[in-house]
């Protein structure tokens, strides 16, 4: 009997083979170190969501992230992070979306060609297929062995009605587990935000992501966009979850013209030169009563800023949540 522990089966009656449902010492011994494939970004065998409202940029943005690792080692994210690994396939599943408007998207982002027979690493299902098969479709967890998997967008994927089953997001929760199980790479998800949260200037777990409780417990970590000119396509990201890495500061992309022209998004603001979303929001998206507040918004704007920039300039490397508490503690005193 392992030290420390007794019977409570009757006295010296020990079940057979109960040490075996524990890791062994081999076991974490020769367990591969934490990896991302891209790095600081998306972590490996784990979940990594991406948090917006309905007609934010979320398809473009889960394009945007499968092109860089279809890319392979040595390309970048958004020339921001580095794929540290080259991907074996990226399984794309949209069940919101029919055939056309998608081959749209690839051919947008180049990486049309990666579903050529002479290619294959990518495998993608529309809703012009048909019904998406249940995460637990052994056919869908064979495709997923070794592949990024891509939830578009993840509530699709539950039963029953998105909007009042909580046991839905437990549901997904749990085949997102089998798919990793599986041996899927990481599983990269996009999911809607409460449609309160287009009122909201601050990002956190509970406003971005819709009925975060079960979902927001398993993942690695989750990413909250949120478009601030639908005419550039400017879109402001901040981490919202992290586990096991400091993640970078609040950053935006900018997607017109650059995805037309280049096919992909450009780095509009890198992190530490841009403020948090209470600061970057424009004065037309802060929720005013009235416009005569028009010029106390942008001072209030400035103001921040120059904080920002004081606390970037000690602690360079704060996340969104330590600085959102440095704001309040600002404003208390």
């Amino acid at each position: 009997m392992i030290a420390g522990l007794r019977s409570t089966s009757g006295p010296g009656i020990e079940p057979a083979g109960w040490a075996g449902i524990f890791h062994s010492w081999n076991e974490f011994e020769n367990s591969p170190p934490l990896s991302s494939s891209i790095g600081g970004f998306l972590q490996n065998d784990g979940a990594t969501m991406i948090g917006g409202l309905s007609g934010h940029g979320k398809t473009l943005v889960m394009c945007s992230i499968a092109k860089a690792l279809l890319a392979g080692k040595g390309a970048r994210l958004w020339d921001l992070f580095n794929v540290e690994e080259n991907a074996l396939r990226v399984v794309y599943l949209i069940p919101e979306c029919s055939l056309a408007p998608f081959k749209h998207r690839l051919q947008l982002f180049h990486i049309y060609d990666c579903l050529a027979l002479n290619d294959g690493r990518l495998l993608v299902r529309t809703l012009s297929k048909g019904p998406t098969p249940f995460l637990s479709d052994p056919r869908v967890l064979f495709a997923a062995k070794g592949a990024h998997v891509m939830l578009d967008t993840a509530a699709r994927f539950g039963e029953g009605d998105e909007n009042a089953a909580d046991d839905n997001m437990r549901g997904l929760a749990n085949d997102i587990f089998a798919l990793l199980s599986s041996g899927a790479r990481s599983v990269v998800a996009a999911h809607h935000s409460p449609k309160a949260f287009s009122r909201e200037n601050v990002m956190c777990l509970e406003n971005v992501l819709r009925r975060s409780g079960d979902i927001g417990a398993m993942l690695t970590t989750a990413w909250g966009i949120k478009q601030l000119d639908p005419v550039s396509n400017i879109i402001h990201v901040e981490n919202i979850k992290p586990r096991d890495f400091q993640p970078c500061g609040p950053f935006q992309i900018v997607g017109r013209p650059f995805i037309d022209d280049k096919g992909d998004f450009r780095l509009h603001k890198h992190p530490g030169e841009c403020g948090s979303l209470a600061v970057e929001l424009p004065d037309n998206m802060q929720n005013r009563k009235s416009s005569g507040a028009s010029t106390d918004a942008r001072e209030s704007k400035a103001a921040k800023l120059a904080m920002l920039q004081v606390f970037l300039k000690e602690k360079p490397n704060l996340g969104t949540q330590e600085i959102a508490d440095l704001f309040s503690m600002k404003s208390r005193s």
